[in-house]
């Protein structure tokens, strides 16, 4: 009868126990999160925006200018932006007109995640409002100046999206290179020297090269000499077709859409 008793003591622990264990408790992520949310609501408000929420952000947002024929954005574009980013007070952090010319890349420009949302929010010439919510941008580490979870208004416009081919072109334009050659895979030939012979390399010819690799900013990324057999797999394909439309000491720049 004890062990009865005692058995059954322990059942009614066990499910007390687990009703609490099962008992959301509200954390300060979430207070924040929702005093979060009241600010960009009443900011809408006051500023007579009519706001989206976007759920999967928190991100609520308002497009002033629309374009439905306009690109949509991704990573395979750079895009021409002009934006302002201030604290929901007004605190103004940084400010960018199209006259910048600030150009966004997914890979390689610094970002915080609320405002690389926001792009993936607009397409091709169009200009939007976005209320991000702290954990969505600055959170703990914002700016100097700046306080600590802050929540971030940012006005973007997309003036442009620019794909690989139209940077390379805007990229010989500035240099004012004359390309020699565009070949069907978009490399680009600027010879900065005439043929001297129609001794031109073939496959498997093997052959040492010298060269640069540089991004289209001129930042370089690779250099230096290295043997290479013309067909094989041991060079890129740009590489490989460039190679074939040299000759011994001959001196060939190189933009391709495969380097």
């Amino acid at each position: 009868m004890f062990l009865l008793k005692r058995f059954a003591v322990l059942i009614v622990s066990s499910v007390l126990l687990s009703s609490c264990l099962g008992k959301y408790v509200e954390t300060d992520l979430d207070v924040l999160a929702k005093n979060e949310e009241l600010k960009m609501v009443e900011y809408g408000q006051t500023n007579s925006l009519t706001l989206t929420k976007n759920a999967s952000t928190g991100i609520y947002y308002n497009i002033s200018k629309t374009n439905s024929a306009g690109l949509a954005v991704s990573s395979a574009y750079d895009l021409h932006v002009a934006y302002s980013l201030k604290t929901i007070e007004g605190k103004e952090i940084v400010k960018k007109t199209a006259a910048d010319s600030a150009m966004f890349n997914f890979y390689t420009t610094q970002a915080f995640d609320g405002f690389k949302y926001a792009l993936l929010l607009l397409k091709e010439g169009e200009k939007g409002t976005f209320l991000i919510p702290s954990y969505q941008a600055y959170y703990e580490n914002p700016p100097a100046g700046i306080e600590k979870y802050a929540v971030i208004v940012a006005e973007i416009e997309l003036i442009d999206l620019l794909s690989e081919d139209d940077k390379i072109n805007n990229y010989v334009k500035k240099k004012g290179l004359t390309v020699t050659e565009k070949t069907s895979s978009g490399l680009r030939f600027i010879r900065t020297n005439a043929k001297t012979t129609n001794d031109s390399l073939k496959t498997g010819d093997n052959v040492t090269v010298k060269y640069n690799g540089m991004f289209l900013n001129e930042t370089s990324f690779d250099s230096g000499t290295f043997g290479v057999v013309i067909g094989s797999s041991s060079a890129i394909a740009g590489f490989t077709e460039g190679f074939q439309n040299l000759e011994k000491v001959k001196r060939l720049e190189l933009f391709s859409l495969l380097l």
